[in-house]
């Protein structure tokens, strides 16, 4: 008996199919030792997150085991997980901007003295919590005007609160700075010490190496592989999970003879809605046949820089150019109307269409500019076939053009988006975090598709919070720091990401001898 509790989750012959026939788990098996991280790694439509929301009780299973330390159980929701020691911390945060630190954490499972809640217990308790994993949080400040690093811990000190001893976290690290997920793994490693169990849903094959102690890869809804990091290489989880070798990284190719400029920001300055100025007197230009990465920790001005460029904000002061012609100001429909591709940074708000088909997303911008149209009337025989090559192209997994994009996974909607947009050739193309929640061969494949565009002459802005991402594409880099670009470098063996590190969270390189 003592063998079998050893494995505090274990998960037999999993199956979860959904009433519109997508099999998202087909018979996995997933166990996990108690006091270890583990590590749940695969493409997307993998079936990783679905696995984690059956064990959760966010999903109802169709067939299947779940035991927690030897015991058969069924949550029926999160609720009853919470009550048996579990907590999961979603891709996307559930707080509430305008309540305070404390707050969101008590929120659900507030201390009660006589009538009213016991604020002053329950922050003795989140202190103490803080203290113990190095989770630092100031309790008092509202979480609107946090980091996402910040939120992150936030969540996690939530779940702490609620006793949970069993700890799930879904791509925990996919928005923070190298320095933030240090700061987050040495928190992961205390609370193992002290006898914690996480599962850790990642597609970074790195942190798999660095910070867990088992690896689970999942392929198609089904279970491929379990083994012990120390024992495997980098290679072989890639090859489980994908089936192959990732193919070799586009070269970038330099453009021959003088390259003009395509897009350029002078002087900008942009308010927020609550009048808060946001970006501060930014100025930069990209010419054809060069990417602009712009490096910074979320909520330092890149939603309000692309909100002026794309005219859901009206700049306070400073101008935007494209292609030698003032745009400041543009209105979003004139702006989509150019030769400009944009891959939001909020793929379901702004990306996509959850209740429409993939043939309808991949045509919109595009349905009344002719390509499409019997006169007045939408070719839908041309249209399906586009998107059937599309979808061939950009490898993405979904039942067919005429399938809800709700139905699918995070990554295949975010692939759908990327073919839109790039399939246009652009000669402008904005990109925000592109590659967001996507899987290492997906992020391989646009990685190379950004690569192509600009080859072939397109100007590229890139933003994004994964350093590795903007140091991969990038011909220059501006680090953003409140609101400024602090500084802009080219992208040479020079610079590191520790170095853009230290830029984006302190805004200065807090050097001494190199300084100048």
């Amino acid at each position: 008996m003592g063998a079998e509790i050893q494995n505090v989750i274990e998960m037999k012959d999993m199956y979860k199919i959904y009433p519109n026939g997508t099999v998202a788990n087909s018979g996995v098996n997933f166990c996990v030792k108690k006091g270890e991280i583990h590590a749940l790694v695969g493409e997307n439509g993998a079936g990783k997150t679905t696995l984690m929301k059956v064990l959760f009780g966010l999903e109802e299973k169709t067939k299947g085991a779940v035991y927690i330390s030897g015991k058969e159980v069924n949550f029926k929701s999160p609720r009853e997980a919470i009550a048996y020691g579990m907590g999961m911390v979603h891709q996307e945060f559930m707080l509430v901007p305008s309540y305070t630190v404390a707050q969101n954490i008590a929120l659900g499972n507030e201390k009660k003295k006589k009538i009213f809640c016991d604020r002053k217990s329950e922050k003795e308790q989140m202190e103490k919590i803080s203290k113990q994993f190095g989770l630092t949080a100031d309790f008092d400040e509202p979480v609107y005007r946090l980091s996402v690093g910040a939120k992150q811990r936030i969540e996690i000190l939530k779940v702490l609160y609620n006793n949970a001893k069993i700890i799930i976290l879904d791509e925990p690290t996919a928005v923070l700075t190298p320095q933030e997920t240090e700061e987050l793994f040495c928190s992961l490693r205390l609370m193992v010490k002290d006898g914690y169990t996480i599962v850790l849903i990642t597609h970074k094959i790195k942190e798999v190496m660095d910070i867990s102690d088992s690896v689970t890869v999942l392929r198609n809804g089904q279970t491929i592989k379990t083994l012990k990091t120390c024992e495997t290489s980098p290679d072989e989880i890639t090859r489980l999970m994908i089936g192959r070798q990732l193919k070799p990284k586009r070269e970038r190719v330099e453009c021959r003879g003088e390259k003009k400029i395509i897009f350029e920001v002078a002087n900008l300055n942009v308010m927020d809605r609550r009048g808060a100025l946001k970006v501060k007197d930014m100025s930069f230009s990209i010419k054809e046949g060069e990417v602009f990465g712009i490096a910074g920790v979320e909520g330092n001005g890149q939603s309000e820089l692309i909100d002026a460029i794309i005219g859901f904000l009206k700049p306070a002061s400073g101008k935007v150019y494209y292609d030698g012609k003032d745009i400041t100001g543009i209105s979003t429909a004139d702006f989509r109307r150019k030769s400009i591709g944009y891959i939001p940074d909020d793929r379901n708000l702004r990306g996509s269409s959850l209740g429409q088909s993939v043939a309808e997303n991949f045509i919109i911008c595009s349905h009344s500019n002719g390509e499409f149209n019997k006169g007045p009337i939408l070719n839908w025989k041309e249209v399906r076939k586009q998107s059937r090559h599309l979808i061939d192209e950009y490898e993405i997994k979904t039942d067919g053009e005429t399938a809800s994009v709700g139905s699918m996974s995070g990554g295949n909607v975010q692939k759908v988006i990327v073919a839109r947009e790039i399939s246009k050739k652009p000669d402008l193309l904005i990109a925000c975090q592109p590659t967001r929640g996507v899987d290492i061969s997906s992020i391989e494949y646009i990685h190379n598709k950004i690569i192509e565009q600009r080859n072939e002459g397109a100007a590229v802005l890139l933003i994004s919070a994964e350093l590795t991402e903007i140091m991969g594409l990038s011909d220059k880099i501006g680090m953003l720091y409140n609101g400024e670009l602090v500084a802009i470098r080219d992208n040479d063996d020079t610079i590191t990401e520790n170095e853009i590190g230290k830029y984006i969270l302190n805004g200065h390189q807090n050097l001494t001898e190199s300084e100048e």
